[in-house]
């Protein structure tokens, strides 16, 4: 969140601290979407503002960053971290940051046996299966963090998160495929 200093926009907008021109330049100022080939960070929600005759005092920023490098993940964080700092106490605001971790990236040898025998069940079926880190998240980051080994199995989903999001039906009969001989084998 970042706190800015409410004013009248038409009468006095050089006496307050507008939270979203600070929001801006901090923005501008980071590094954000594809950082490398295993790093991403996002600024995935603005909110902030209840008239337009107020200077906004107030904005909530809520940002993530993803690395299968866990160094590279915590550099990521502290230049944003930092970056909205900096840019805070150079307009005159304040800023305050919560800062958490959803999940940890994990990493399966090829030959861990799980592996071995999904790839074994796609090939019985006509499929040719690899092996490909992702930054996506889901139920396999908590399992594996747990020590239940978990693997993450493509779908086939296009477009992901998108308002054109699908999967073709190939696909879907494919993975049906897969998991009635995974579980049968």
């Amino acid at each position: 969140t970042i706190k800015g200093r409410p004013a009248h926009a038409g009468l006095a907008p050089e006496q307050g601290i507008s939270a979203i021109q600070v929001a801006a330049d901090a923005i501008m100022q980071m590094k954000l979407l594809r950082i490398d080939e295993e790093t991403t960070a996002n600024i995935g929600i603005v909110q902030g503002g209840n008239a337009t005759n107020i200077v906004m005092p107030e904005i909530r920023i809520v940002a993530e960053a993803r690395s299968l490098n866990d160094s590279k993940l915590e550099a990521q964080v502290e230049h944003m971290i930092s970056t909205f700092e900096t840019v805070a106490a150079k307009h005159g605001a304040e800023v305050e940051i919560e800062s958490t971790r959803a999940y940890n990236a994990f990493v399966l040898d090829d030959n861990h046996p799980h592996i071995v025998a999904a790839k074994a069940s796609f090939e019985a079926i006509g499929a040719s299966p690899y092996t490909k880190g992702t930054g996506g998240g889901s139920d396999a980051n908590n399992f594996n963090a747990k020590g239940l080994t978990t693997i993450n199995v493509s779908t086939g989903m296009a477009k992901v998160h998108t308002t054109e999001e699908f999967i073709a039906i190939d696909d879907m009969v494919k993975v049906t495929e897969f998991v009635k001989h995974y579980l049968t084998h």
